[in-house]
């Protein structure tokens, strides 16, 4: 596939999740084609999220994993289309509850093949927790 009609794929992918109540899950076949999904990303308004809790502070946020991923990603993923996500921080031992707002909203979750079989090894079965997947 061309980068021309990729990144239109992508885009129309990406369009699509607006309002989701489900995460939407982006697959690189390489580490290339995940540098180039980020960037397409980033070009259309959304937000790389360093954490869980900052994940909903955004309107359009997505959230890089990879095989050190931990637990409380896929928690989140999990839980967003209940309405209500609770969230344990380590740091303070207190937990948090977020509700999304899931108006306009979209949240995507970028890895790459190879980190994703790893992840799924781990238990974390990313590919049926979240929605929608796109891979070129």
């Amino acid at each position: 596939m061309s980068k021309t009609s990729d990144k239109t794929s992508i885009e129309k992918f990406l369009s699509s999740l607006a309002g989701s109540k489900d995460v939407g899950l982006v697959i690189a076949n390489n580490q290339i084609e995940y540098k180039n999904f980020a960037k397409i990303l980033h070009d259309l308004g959304f937000h790389k999220s360093d954490n869980v809790t900052d994940i909903l502070k955004v309107k359009k946020t997505y959230f890089t994993i990879n095989q050190n991923t931990e637990k409380e990603v896929y928690d989140f993923v999990v839980q967003y289309p209940t309405g209500q996500i609770e969230i344990f921080d380590k740091k303070i031992m207190q937990s948090h509850i977020f509700s999304p707002n899931y108006k306009d909203s979209a949240v995507v979750l970028l890895v790459d093949q190879d980190h994703l079989n790893k992840l799924q090894a781990k238990g974390f079965n990313f590919l049926s927790a979240s929605g929608p997947a796109y891979r070129s």
